[in-house]
């Protein structure tokens, strides 16, 4: 359920059915969402790293960039993956879904 992004595919309402297409889930898709191509898919893939909290350069610009660095809500988005993915390097995804369990579904 979590994206190698730090996305909680149990929130995203694409993930969930509420909106269409709907999407298996990051880890069923290889990197291709219905949106397009996942650069960082393929980077982790480069890195062997399950998620981008695992690898060595975490945080990179590639990762900030991802999510719109032009925009507040891109930035934010950001900031709440960078966090998720260290606490999930550091504890575990079985911990993480606790953790995002206990967020409001509109805050992750």
């Amino acid at each position: 359920m979590l994206a190698g992004c730090g996305e909680f595919c149990g929130s995203c309402p694409y993930h969930t059915g509420e909106k269409q297409p709907q999407c298996p889930g990051c880890a069923s898709h290889g990197g291709r969402p219905f949106w397009g191509e996942c650069g960082l898919h393929a980077c982790m893939e480069d890195h062997g790293v399950d998620h981008c909290g695992a690898c060595g350069e975490f945080p990179c610009d590639k990762f900030i960039d991802q999510f719109d660095p032009n925009s507040p809500e891109g930035q934010r988005s950001s900031i709440f993956r960078a966090g998720v993915l260290a606490y999930r390097a550091r504890h575990g995804e079985g911990k993480t879904l606790e953790l995002l369990g206990k967020l409001e579904p509109s805050k992750h």
